[in-house]
């Protein structure tokens, strides 16, 4: 069961062998919850909360019941980086079917004092959250309606790739309209006519529970799409870090 978590970590590593020890010798609860379920309540602490399937979303629910997605979680998601060192400021809820496992608290406030490489890879594995985060500001602040759902759409089908869990051009992705429309600042309505184009221009479509991306190349430039903005960041004595690709500007 640590596997997945060691793996996860390592991504943003290199974890040294005896962190790699611990974390094999720490117990990890697993939970279960189904669509619409919240797996983790805004004021929570973290648990190191690993997504070990399914797909989740971090949200911020407001005052008037409107609500903010900012984030879409993929299997090995950790997806309580935020309440580390305080308290989650956001929940984060199941799309579909998923299976949560999490340390004890006691156990990672011991790794995080002991182990200098662990609380290293958490710290670039929070840094590459918040990279991803950026790319959705940009998405909200500065590309049009179908240019944002497209970016959307790479990512939830380029992480899952990565992943090995999409599989001929099509990967899971349990969402409503009502979802799509709260993660890019729409309306239902516009983005029922987004959807609408880009399954006739023959790009993308989302149907039954997953997407099917139609045209790689022209979804990805109509999002200007940078797999760099979700690769995981490692220490750059390690591995030289990868120049970002160029940008090819604003599109419509």
């Amino acid at each position: 069961m640590n596997r997945l978590l060691i793996a996860s970590l390592d991504r943003f590593g290199p974890l040294r062998e005896g962190v790699r020890e611990r974390l094999s010798e720490c117990v990890l609860t697993s939970e279960t919850f189904e669509a619409g379920q919240v797996i983790l309540p805004a004021g929570e602490r973290s648990r190191l909360r690993l997504l070990a399937r399914g797909l989740a979303v971090k949200q911020t629910m407001l005052s008037d019941g409107a609500r903010q997605i900012f984030g879409v979680a993929t299997p090995g998601d950790l997806i309580d980086l935020a309440g580390l060192f305080a308290v989650t400021d956001y929940e984060v809820r199941a799309l579909g079917p998923c299976e949560v496992r999490r340390l004890d608290g006691r156990e990672l406030q011991g790794l995080l004092q002991d182990q200098g490489s662990f609380l290293a890879a958490v710290c670039r594995a929070v840094l590459t959250e918040a990279r991803a985060h950026r790319n959705g500001m940009i998405s909200l602040g500065r590309r049009s309606a179908a240019a944002r759902t497209a970016n959307l759409f790479c990512e939830i089908y380029w992480r899952q790739k990565t992943l090995g869990l999409a599989k001929d051009d099509r990967c899971a992705f349990p969402a409503v309209q009502g979802d799509i429309a709260d993660a890019l600042g729409l309306s239902v309505v516009h983005i029922h006519r987004v959807l609408r184009a880009l399954r006739d221009d023959g790009l993308a479509v989302v149907k039954n529970g997953g997407l099917q991306i139609l045209d790689w190349d022209r979804l990805a430039a109509l999002g200007d799409f940078d797999p760099q903005a979700f690769r995981p960041q490692t220490d750059p004595e390690v591995e030289p870090p990868v120049k970002p690709a160029p940008s090819r500007g604003r599109r419509s």
